[in-house]
């Protein structure tokens, strides 16, 4: 069965990072890496998504300095860095299965990007097509 996103887009596969505590806030209130990003002004799960397709170490520096911008939770810099390690085992990591001989070749599909000229291009064309086809029955 093929993967399919939530309603808005938010990746279940990154819940656990997002969901993820990084300390208390002055009001003594436990954040979470979604409730630290979106402080920050950052789309959690995009960011999510970005992070686990880094790679480890360009992972860890981008997520420190996340962890470094936040000063709503007071993180001590060695704390800070066994954090980040650990946030970091909770996201999705992008591995590469070697493929047997009999698998065959993958098939997907490309999409081009929302918004390309094609779209309107294809609209274009079933439109003109609805079109003639309702003057042919005249």
């Amino acid at each position: 069965m093929a993967y399919a996103p939530t309603q808005l887009a938010q990746d279940p596969q990154y819940e656990r990072f997002l969901f993820s505590p990084v300390g208390e806030d002055q009001r003594g209130t436990s954040v979470t890496v979604l409730s630290m990003l979106a402080r920050l002004g950052v789309d959690p799960w995009g960011e999510a998504s970005d992070l686990a397709k880094l790679p480890e170490g360009a992972a860890r520096q981008r997520l420190d300095a996340l962890l470094g911008r936040f000063s709503d939770v007071q993180i001590l810099v060695a704390d800070r860095g066994r954090i980040v390690a650990k946030l970091l085992t909770f996201l999705p990591r992008q591995t590469t299965s070697a493929k047997s001989p009999g698998d065959g070749p993958e098939i997907g599909i490309a999409f081009p990007p929302r918004g390309s000229p094609l779209y309107w291009i294809i609209a274009a064309a079933v439109l003109v097509g609805w079109i003639a086809v309702l003057a042919q029955g005249q």
